[in-house]
This record gives C-alpha cells, sequence and structure tokens, in this order.
C-alpha cells in the first residue's frame, strides 16, 4: 500500500515529541506493539515528511553480532550526518556517546529498530544508555525513538523497575490494529464496490494488522475466496509460517504448550477446565496468566456486570490472525506436512460462515468502542446447570441462555444486540426472554432495547 493510512494521532504525537527534542532537549520516545503493526512505518512515514529538513538516523539491530552492527551504524552516521567516526569506535557505548555529542551542536533523529534484540546480543548496552542519557540528555537536542515487537521483552527493558532503562522514557506509543473505518477506507480503495461481506474477511483474517492487509491488498485478495486462495497457494506462504515465526520467539523453548492451549481457545470461547482436559495438563493458570497479562495474546471474558473476582470466566484469543491461524493453520498442520492445500483451502471456505460469525460479532464490539458512546461494553450468559444439581433447571425456549452484546451509554440508557450474519434469523422474542433472565442479577427495573445487528449493519454510525 502506497499511501499512508490511519495512525494520525500517533504520528501527531511523534512531531510533537520531536518539536520538543529540538526547542528544549533530547527526548526518549518507544514505540511497542505486536510484529507486523506498522511501527517501522510511522516512523518511515515522519522521516520522509521532515526529509530535507531535519537529518535522521535507522539502526535496525538485526540477529548480528555487535561488531557487524557497528559497522554498519557507522556508515549511516557518516552518510546521513556527514561526521566523522573513527574506525576505533568499538563498543555501542562509545557510538552513542559520540551521537550524543554531535546532538550538542546539531539536531537530528536516531531512530533505533528491534531495540530489544540488543538483550541477546549484548545486554550492557541497556545499562550504558542509562547512564550516558542521564548525563547528556539536557544538553542535547537528539529525538531518540526506539521500536519493539517482542512484547514481554520490551516490558522487561523499560517497565521493569530493577532495569537500567525504567522510566527514562519520555513517551510510549502502543500501535494498535486499523480501526474498522481506517479497514474500510483501504478495502475501498482497492475495491469501490466492495461487499459488507469482503469488509468482514479482511477483518476476520487480517484483525487490521497492517502488513498482512497491505499483502492481501497487494495482490488484489480483496473477498474472502481469493484470501484463502492467496493464503493456501502463495509461493513464499507468508500467512501459514506466520504465526509460528512470531510465537516461537515470543514463547521461546514452551512454545509447545502455548500452541496446545491456543488451539483449543481458537475453536471457541472456552473455561479453564476445558482447555485443562483438553490439552491434558491439571492447572494451566499460570500459563493463562502468561498468556493475558506478559504476551497478550488472551483475555478473560466475564459475564458483563460480573466482579473481577467472578469464577465465571471464559477465555479469547484477542488477535483477529493469531485466532484465524491457530483454527486452521496450527490445527490443520498434519495437512500442511504433506502439501494437501487444496483440503486445507477448502475446510477453510467450507468453515467461513461459522468462524465469521464470531468475528462479526467482535466487528460490532470494536464499532461500539470506538464510538466512544457507553461506559461499558460485554456479553452475557447464564452457566448452564448440571442436571444432577439440586436447584431446578428453569425452563426456557433457549439453551443455553446467552446474549452476544449488552452496552449501556454513558447516559445510562442499555442496548441488548443479538448479532447475526442473516438478519431474518433474528427472533425478538427470543433476545426478549434472555433479557428478562438478565434483569433478575443486573440492570433491574431499567428499559431495556433489544437490537439486532447483522451484515448489513457493519457500516453503520453509531448514534
Amino acid at each position: 500500500m502506497k499511501k499512508f493510512y490511519g495512525r494520525e494521532l500517533e504520528l501527531s504525537r511523534l512531531k510533537e515529541i520531536m518539536q520538543q527534542s529540538f526547542e528544549d532537549h533530547s527526548r526518549f520516545c518507544i514505540i511497542v506493539g505486536r510484529r507486523r503493526i506498522g511501527k517501522t512505518s510511522l516512523v518511515t512515514h515522519l522521516i520522509q515528511e521532515i526529509e530535507g529538513e531535519v537529518p535522521s538516523l535507522y539502526f535496525f539491530v538485526g540477529k548480528k553480532t555487535e561488531g557487524t552492527l557497528l559497522d554498519i551504524f557507522r556508515r549511516e552516521i557518516r552518510s546521513k550526518l556527514e561526521e566523522f567516526v573513527p574506525d576505533r569506535i568499538t563498543t555501542f557505548r562509545e557510538l552513542f556517546e559520540l551521537l550524543l555529542n554531535i546532538a550538542k551542536r546539531k539536531r537530528f533523529i536516531l531512530f533505533i529498530d528491534e531495540f530489544q534484540e540488543y538483550d541477546n546480543i549484548n545486554p550492557e548496552v541497556f545499562s550504558d544508555m542509562q547512564e550516558l542519557w542521564d548525563k547528556y540528555r539536557n544538553e542535547t537536542k537528539m529525538c531518540l525513538i526506539v521500536s519493539g515487537s517482542i512484547y514481554r521483552t520490551m516490558e522487561k527493558i523499560f517497565k521493569d523497575k530493577s532495569q537500567p532503562l525504567f522510566g527514562r522514557d519520555d513517551a510510549t506509543l502502543k500501535l494498535e490494529p486499523f480501526s474498522t473505518e481506517v479497514l474500510r477506507e483501504i478495502l475501498q480503495d482497492y475495491k469501490p464496490d466492495y461487499s459488507t461481506d469482503d469488509l468482514l474477511s479482511l477483518w476476520t483474517i487480517t484483525g487490521g494488522v497492517a502488513k498482512y492487509v497491505e499483502i492481501l491488498m497487494n495482490n488484489q485478495c480483496t473477498s474472502m475466496r481469493k484470501m484463502i486462495r492467496h493464503i493456501c497457494t502463495s509461493g513464499d506462504y507468508y500467512f501459514i509460517n506466520e504465526g509460528k515465526a512470531i510465537l516461537i520467539e515470543e514463547f521461546g523453548k514452551n512454545h509447545n504448550v502455548y500452541f496446545s492451549i491456543l488451539d483449543m481457545i481458537s475453536q471457541g470461547e472456552v473455561t479453564q477446565k476445558q482447555i485443562e482436559a483438553a490439552v491434558g495438563i491439571k492447572n494451566i493458570s499460570g500459563h493463562l496468566k502468561l498468556l493475558e497479562e506478559d504476551y497478550k495474546i488472551i483475555r478473560k471474558k466475564r459475564p458483563i456486570g460480573a466482579g473481577p473476582n467472578s469464577q465465571t470466566v471464559r477465555y479469547e484469543i484477542t488477535d483477529n490472525f493469531f485466532r484465524f491461524w491457530f483454527r486452521y493453520i496450527q490445527h490443520y498442520s498434519y495437512l500442511l506436512e504433506i502439501q494437501n492445500f487444496p483440503a486445507l483451502q477448502e475446510i477453510m471456505i467450507s468453515d467461513y460462515p461459522t468462524f465469521s460469525g464470531i468475528a462479526l460479532e467482535r466487528w460490532f464490539r470494536k464499532r461500539l468502542m470506538e464510538s466512544h458512546k457507553y461506559k461499558q461494553i460485554g456479553g452475557w450468559w447464564l452457566e448452564k446447570k448440571k442436571k444432577s444439581s439440586n436447584i431446578p433447571v428453569q425452563s426456557t425456549s433457549y439453551e443455553p441462555c446467552e446474549i452476544d452484546l449488552v452496552a449501556e451509554r454513558l447516559t445510562g440508557e442499555v442496548e441488548v444486540y443479538e448479532v447475526k450474519r442473516n438478519k431474518d434469523k433474528y427472533r425478538k422474542k427470543i433476545l426478549e426472554e434472555k433479557i428478562a433472565e438478565m434483569q433478575k442479577q443486573i440492570f433491574k427495573g431499567k428499559p431495556i432495547q433489544p437490537l439486532c445487528l447483522s451484515m448489513e449493519d457493519m457500516e453503520r454510525t453509531i448514534e
């Protein structure tokens, strides 16, 4: 995609930090976000906008030795800043101190990409930077931007109080997937006559992650069938390998256990007991906590109105692409081993209506959140009682008792939504029965509006 989409707020904030760096003293900005989200593109776009006005350096911390990286960085400084860099500089500490001394008389941007790799190359870099930054920042005019994709490592480097760079950043930008509106704008540019099913497909498969959207659009994959065909037949199998490449880097040698847990969760919202039974591990609470709090890949779902200590908990994968990857690529890896891509493609296409139904619910949840008109948004359900229980099972015309979306506006009104791909399948009476059951626990006595959201409502403006 040649056009730069979205990121207006992030770009504006970066420009503000840059101006503060040049007018006052050096500033340190961190950009975090999952791999492929567009961190490098954001900073590159800023650099392109100011090209000719302010010089900039780009240091990519690849999986190389420190000596090899320094050789590359020395050439970058000589080329972009037109400064003499002696060959005797053989450590990053010496190089960084040289740059800070240059910044006493010259304004420039230093962008260090994949910064967390220094944790593997030379962890002393972090304490060296802390010492030199504290010494020079108030008398220099450098805009220092660092980015990283391995979330847990970046959190350790900058948010762990025991680490040298803790508290040294002036701003942290966390890049999220594209909003639903930006995703719609992109698809419209590539396919002006797109359907809502095309839009839902793009959301379901990419989750708004910039790189995945770019690849599909650049290959004219603007419908569900074209997207799935590309994933299963593209020569480099980019999407096939992507999930494993990212997550093994995050999880390390323990990735098999995490993969099994995520595989189970990808099949639908599940409880801890269901996951434990499926993966054959008695207690996975520690694994789930890491996946939720450290890796930010899953999240707990509780019925709206339930307290934070409620035991009524389900788990879901937060990232649409990982949900897609585990449900199909990881789950059917045996087909990939024998190169049976046509069978995998057929499974994806036939299962798509069911799989995209959950994605449609997530789309509307996102749309409601983006409107900023609500104080709480969630689902609601009543756990099914065991037949052996002494508590009588209430007779209802539905089983189980579950509501897709409940949203309470800032003004107090409550809206309850049933989400259906096909609006003709909506039954208002059944939803009203569920609402009556819900009101025994929350929103007692409040008027509640039963509504339906379907494919035709995907681009509806939230009033």
